[in-house]
């Protein structure tokens, strides 16, 4: 019994600094309960597509920002911001993925058909589609990039690779 009690103590004292370091407080949320940073957040503003993605439900976008807002200390009003921005942008890319899609049926379509100047012609309305898609999800993330402050501005660009703002 010695023996498990030594093993058990310090495991859970491992298990309790982790839970207890793992979590920031958010100055100014206005939230009543201590909001976590979300490590599959974090890994979204570390990838490379970190300056186009968007969260693509309204869930997935309350975790986003609940975690951003930790990890960046967002105010009340810039939270707020953040959720028009990123709304209106999910809106938007709506309608480019539904025509995306119906632009695929049709490419599968010339494809079965055998019909190249059809493959051709949909290959480059797709090239165009997704050229929407990612300035769209490109523009909300520099808005949203725009409403923080400047330390804001050095904790994002640490976890996105170092950029460097370019802005004055």
């Amino acid at each position: 019994m010695r023996r498990r009690e030594m093993l058990a103590v310090p495991g859970v004292a491992a298990l309790a600094a982790t839970s207890a370091f793992g979590q920031r407080q958010a100055q100014g949320s206005g939230f009543g309960a201590v909001p976590t940073i979300s490590r599959k957040a974090l890994r979204k503003e570390s990838s490379s597509k970190a300056a186009y993605e968007l969260p693509k439900n309204a869930a997935k976008q309350t975790r986003y920002l609940a975690s951003l807002s930790a990890l960046l200390q967002l105010t009340i009003g810039q939270t707020q911001q953040a959720d028009s921005i990123f709304a209106g942008a999910v809106t938007n890319r709506g309608g480019i993925r539904s025509t995306m899609k119906a632009a695929r049926k049709a490419l599968g379509t010339a494809v079965r058909n055998n019909d190249g100047p059809g493959i051709n012609q949909i290959a480059s309305q797709l090239g165009s589609l997704m050229a929407q898609y990612v300035a769209n999800g490109a523009a909300a993330n520099a808005a949203f990039y725009q409403i923080l402050t400047p330390a804001q501005q050095a904790t994002l660009n640490q976890f996105q690779g170092g950029y460097t703002s370019t802005v004055a």
